[in-house]
């Protein structure tokens, strides 16, 4: 009689060491998984702001594309050699994006680029007369590009640059 009850011991000190690891083995995912959220916030959070090497690109980029934009209503190579500096400066910043919000803000440089040369086109045909419903339209629609990476920009420099407190 003895030895059945050791034999029916056996699995009960069994299942008292299986939940003791079991716990264990619980607590370790539930570490991993805190692990990993806090991880995951740390990329998110990197991904959210603009690397300092794109923007030092961008600020150029944005710097030519404003001096295309000064010289966006004369004709002759004045205009066309800004546009191929602001060109290049554009996809240069382009090449350097990392980060998500990197290859947002190089698109919006790429739309106000694009922005310029359209209202630039349509002050050329303005003589038309579509080209001047065109020359309003387009001249509206630089605006809002330039809006657009104005408070792109600004919203990325709030992210990465905080003022101190006190």
């Amino acid at each position: 009689m003895e030895m059945q009850t050791e034999v029916m011991a056996l699995p009960r000190n069994a299942v008292i060491a299986l939940r003791r690891h079991s716990i264990l083995i619980m607590g370790i995912f539930v570490l991993a998984a805190v692990v990993f959220a806090g991880w995951m916030y740390a990329q998110r959070r990197n991904d959210d702001s603009l690397s300092a090497q794109f923007r030092a690109s961008a600020q150029q980029a944005y710097r030519a594309i404003s001096n295309c934009e000064n010289y966006k209503l004369t004709r002759g190579d004045s205009y066309q050699l800004r546009e191929l500096e602001a060109e290049k400066a554009v996809a240069a910043s382009g090449a350097i994006a990392r980060t998500n919000t990197d290859r947002l803000a190089a698109m919006a440089l790429s739309d106000y680029l694009h922005q310029v040369k359209v209202v630039h086109l349509a002050w050329q045909n303005r003589d038309r007369k579509s080209g001047k419903h065109g020359y309003a339209e387009s001249s509206r629609e630089l605006r809002t590009a330039k809006q657009k990476v104005h408070a792109f920009i600004s919203i990325a420099e709030e992210r990465t640059h905080k003022p101190a407190r006190g």
